[in-house]
């Protein structure tokens, strides 16, 4: 049985569209996933200026590309719209007016061909990629499909990106309970909102990754120390980066002498924001690292641990997690931030769990 699934996600800043065939067994088991495009367009220059994404922006932008960026992925895949088997879309968590965008076009693309249409969670889409491809080439849009019972259970998920961060534990590919999760800002965001504070511009992800580098090389690493624990011990699971975040922003306002008012690093001497990144940097990855640490001795079953979103790019991240003594299984890198391939990714796991929707205005699952 073949099936071929258009995906479509439009959460926050990227527009993406994803195609991908599927080929399984009469049991239904996954034999082969193939990629056949793996489109994405950023908005990166459009919310630079501000510091972050505008939602009323990102809704504006999605409308004007969602329908080229389609046809660019149907040219690329080399197949026609009738030979599509389902519509697969993000319906959240995100950006109320950019879903409406990707949710509306692909209601009305499955309506129009009278085929399902998927709705999948952004969230549980991150681990999809970790769960099924095991390379993924962007240059050659091939996804090669991953055995899925080579991953042993109970497994441990961390998803952690700009908007979310998740810890679950997995009894199967589609079998999640969760463990713990944001409790205020998650910590891709509070890695932009140090960024602009440092006057750093925008996305910050990597540019505090490359501040904190360059602390590390030149020595910059021992002037500033934040908080890697937040004080309620109770919530051992959850994540909270607001008070990392404030006293980053402490930190700043006494570097900078500016007592009242808004603040910005951007003129402090280059030292002081690397060593203040490299801080800020350790401590947010910290507070990830013991959260799974905690859940691993709470769980001492568990098998593996799988971890992706945004923030699962950072290298240094990816070195800190090497240090547990169970099987790390990270998603690819560039499958890491939004995309479609890992929301077409999620419908195909949806499909094996739940079977199609047979009607296309799918629920918000």
């Amino acid at each position: 049985m073949q099936q071929t699934i258009l995906a479509i996600e439009s959460s926050c800043d990227e527009t993406a569209v994803s195609i991908l065939k599927c080929v399984k067994d009469t049991q239904g088991n996954i034999n082969s996933i193939t990629i056949l495009a793996h489109e994405v367009e950023s908005q990166i220059e459009s919310h630079a200026p501000f510091g972050g994404v505008v939602p009323e922006l990102a809704a504006r932008d999605h409308l004007s590309k969602i329908y080229d960026i389609t046809n660019s992925a149907l040219i690329k895949a080399e197949i026609s719209q009738k030979e599509l088997t389902a519509v697969a879309v993000t319906m959240g968590p995100g950006l109320i007016g950019a879903l409406m965008v990707g949710v509306l076009y692909a209601r009305g693309l499955a309506l129009s061909l009278n085929i399902p249409l998927i709705s999948v969670n952004h969230v549980d889409a991150h681990l999809a990629p970790a769960l099924l491809l095991n390379e993924f080439s962007p240059q050659h849009d091939l996804g090669v499909c991953k055995n899925v019972s080579q991953i042993q259970y109970p497994a441990l998920a961390l998803t952690v990106s700009g908007g979310h961060c998740h810890l679950s534990i997995l009894s199967s590919a589609t079998s999640k309970s969760l463990l713990g999760k944001s409790l205020d800002d998650a910590c891709g965001e509070a890695f932009d909102k140090v960024a602009k504070l440092l006057g750093l511009g925008y996305p910050g992800g990597p540019l505090i990754e490359n501040l904190a580098k360059s602390a590390e090389e030149f020595g910059n690493t021992e002037e500033f120390k934040f908080p890697s624990k937040p004080a309620n011990r109770e919530n051992k699971y959850h994540f909270t980066y607001s008070g990392l975040k404030t006293a980053v922003m402490e930190c700043i306002r006494k570097a900078t002498g500016i007592k009242k008012g808004k603040i910005t690093g951007k003129d402090l001497p280059k030292e002081k924001k690397q060593s203040i990144a490299y801080a800020f940097q350790q401590a947010a990855l910290m507070q990830l690292h013991d959260r799974v640490h905690n859940a691993i001795i709470d769980y001492p079953d568990i098998k593996t641990i799988l971890v992706a979103g945004g923030v699962a790019q950072n290298k240094k991240f990816r070195e800190l997690f090497s240090s547990f003594d169970k099987k790390i299984i990270f998603a690819p890198p560039a499958l890491c931030s939004d995309n479609a391939t890992m929301i077409a990714l999620q419908a195909v796991l949806s499909e094996n769990s739940k079977g199609f929707t047979d009607h296309p205005f799918a629920k918000y699952n």
